[in-house]
């Protein structure tokens, strides 16, 4: 046990320390390549040098300062080329770099003069990007020694132009100097070589000393603090993966607890059920419910807890199983809002609470007893009216403990529809700070086809939400739940999404066919739906996607014997019904070219509507399949 365990930390050390030293090597990888950059730039700025003297604009040597600065131009290319032709994978790169920028600096150093200290500093400055201390201070003390040989050249050796802030002349000497760029080889009669070497140690490089020590010093700190920052951005980056991961899991967990597939009960003719439910975040606190309580017997349920994010979700999780427990043992709405709400007050130190409805339907009778804790009222639509199912809500769940519930009770008849909702949808706010509003959604519910099936319902409201919005943010979960009481057919939304080119025409045919074949659509309709849904698929190819193809997606729900087909795709925004119909009366050579074919969609097809939401097009058609 010991062993397993000291052999997984020693593991845990060696993949860190791993991490590590590949983080650090990305840098240096990113530091050899900028430090080619500057040295490419240095190429042109000594030749720049180059050109300028040429023109007489500096009072020194023209020669000798043209000579360093192509020489320094010619290493800074080698440095840069080298670099780029490696890509700047190479362990000794850095150093070959940084030496040469040293070597430029001690050639140039001969002949720019010795007050010019940003030369000094340079090679340092550079050397931090590799954020490592002991570069930076090797660095250091090599361009200082560098500059130490440099003068000790110029000054001892005659190699350099000297300069006569230091110039110790022999006592007695009278020197007429007429070129100011004089070399010491020049005047090596008439100064005393040892005295002004002497000078320029105490005068020039013992302060140069004490400035590139200042700055060895801040550029090592600099250093260091730069590997410590990359490290902690590396740990932060690694945690914001983590937590990603982490709330990517507990969305999938969220939206898998939720039921989510249908038909959710396929050998139940007698109704129809569909839900959503999309988080404002990874993970929201709204919740849908909905289960046989027993052969007879529906439960329907729809919640929003107070909050967002994971404690939110948490709690969520809490109630929905606590609904669940006790509607299986057979309680009303009422005394089932009742128990969990004094369970969801205990330890409730956090303050969430939940608002919830919840409606039990005998699918017998058509009997419904229901219950409201704090919760938007539902939308019916009975006898083709459409109301809000008014009552006194109670109190929230998890807000008042002993608090008790009251019932209410509604006759439903075959054709009557409940349509559930949280607010974010009477609550979803478009840039103007409008709210979409109960107004809004009940007149989105009574315009809808009243043999339209519930996922198909649910999808029209959520375009309608969507339309209004546009492209403000959404700030709250959008749950829906949408029970219509009616025998049905068979009833499924088919959906699969081509390839947005003419060669995919032909898949997109047979899956229209397969389907209409399965629901026994006649002749007359199938060759109707067919043509119209070729027309739109390749007018997508053409004009949705002019430059590159891209996806379209087509959707087939059936109810009765009526088809809702749905074309989706994600390119430019195209309304195919925008033009007028063309004028079929007038001669041929009178008529405008185009328009024909969508105008055989709509006089084939029963309706025809375009929508475009945010970066999608949104194409609806639908039609009886017998007639």
């Amino acid at each position: 046990m010991i062993a397993r365990t000291k052999k997984k930390i020693i593991k845990k050390y060696e993949e860190e320390e791993s991490r590590q030293t590949q983080t650090l090597w990305d840098n240096e990888v990113e530091a050899n390549l900028f430090v080619a950059r500057i040295l490419a730039v240095s190429s042109i700025v000594a030749l720049v040098f180059v050109a300028l003297a040429l023109f007489g604009f500096f009072p020194t040597n023209k020669n000798r300062l043209i000579g360093v600065m192509l020489q320094a131009a010619v290493l800074a290319l080698i440095g840069a080329g080298v670099s780029y032709y490696f890509k700047g994978q190479k362990k000794w790169l850095k150093f070959f770099l940084l030496l040469i920028y040293i070597g430029i600096f001690t050639r140039a150093e001969t002949v720019i003069g010795h007050g010019v200290y940003l030369l000094v500093i340079f090679p340092i400055a550079l050397s931090v990007r590799y954020y490592s201390q002991t570069i930076t201070i090797g660095v250091s003390v090599l361009t200082l020694l560098a500059a130490l040989i440099a003068d000790y050249l110029c000054i001892c050796k005659g190699m350099g132009i000297i300069d006569y802030n230091y110039v110790k002349m022999i006592p007695g000497t009278i020197v007429d100097v007429a070129d100011s760029s004089a070399s010491t080889a020049d005047l090596s009669a008439s100064i005393d070589i040892h005295a002004t070497w002497l000078n320029f140690l105490w005068r020039s490089y013992v302060p140069r000393y004490i400035l590139t020590s200042m700055a060895s010093i801040i550029c090592g700190i600099i250093a260091r603090k730069g590997r410590e920052a990359i490290f902690s951005q590396q740990a932060e980056t690694k945690k914001a993966e983590r937590i990603s991961t982490e709330l990517t899991l507990a969305s999938s967990i969220q939206a898998n607890m939720l039921p989510n597939i249908f038909p959710a009960f396929p050998d139940r003719k007698d109704f129809d059920i569909y839900a959503t439910m999309t988080p404002a975040k990874e993970v929201g606190g709204d919740f849908y419910d909905f289960f046989m309580v027993d052969e007879d017997h529906l439960a329907i349920v729809i919640a929003d807890v107070s909050g967002k994010g994971i404690p939110a979700a948490m709690f969520m999780v809490i109630a929905k199983t606590l609904i669940k427990d006790h509607a299986q043992l057979g309680l009303s709405p009422s005394k089932i809002f009742t128990r969990v709400n004094d369970l969801l007050c205990e330890g409730n130190e956090v303050g969430l609470f939940v608002t919830a409805w919840m409606g039990i339907i005998d699918l017998k009778s058509g009997k419904m007893s229901y219950a409201n804790a704090g919760h938007n009222p539902p939308v019916i639509k009975k006898n083709g009216i459409v109301s809000y199912l008014h009552c006194k809500p109670g109190f929230v769940l998890a807000g008042l403990e002993g608090y008790q519930y009251k019932e209410y009770e509604l006759d439903l008849q075959m054709g009557d529809k409940i349509f559930l909702y949280t607010d974010g949808v009477t609550e979803a706010t478009n840039a103007a700070g409008e709210l979409y509003g109960e107004d809004r959604l009940m007149n989105c519910i009574l315009g809808i086809d009243p043999h339209m099936p519930c996922a198909s319902v649910l999808h029209m409201i959520r375009q309608d939400v969507d339309t209004f919005v546009g492209d403000s943010e959404q700030f709250d979960d959008l749950t829906m739940l949408a029970f219509d009481y009616s025998p049905k057919d068979i009833n499924a939304t088919l959906e699969r999404t081509f390839d947005a080119v003419d060669d995919k025409l032909h898949e997109v045919l047979a899956f229209a066919e397969q389907a209409l074949e399965e629901h026994e659509a006649d002749m007359k309709a199938t060759m109707a739906i067919t043509v119209a849904l070729e027309e739109m698929f390749v007018n997508i190819c053409h004009y949705a996607y002019p430059e590159k193809p891209g996806k379209v997606t087509v959707g087939m729900s059936f109810h009765h014997d009526k088809i809702y087909i749905y074309l989706v795709d994600n390119g430019i925004p195209f309304n195919p019904l925008e033009n007028d119909d063309p004028d079929i009366g007038a001669k041929l050579e009178d008529r405008q070219i185009g328009g024909l074919g969508i105008y055989m969609v709509k006089k084939s097809m029963d309706s025809c509507r375009y929508e475009r939401k945010g970066t999608q097009n949104r194409f609806i058609m639908s039609r009886r399949i017998k007639g």
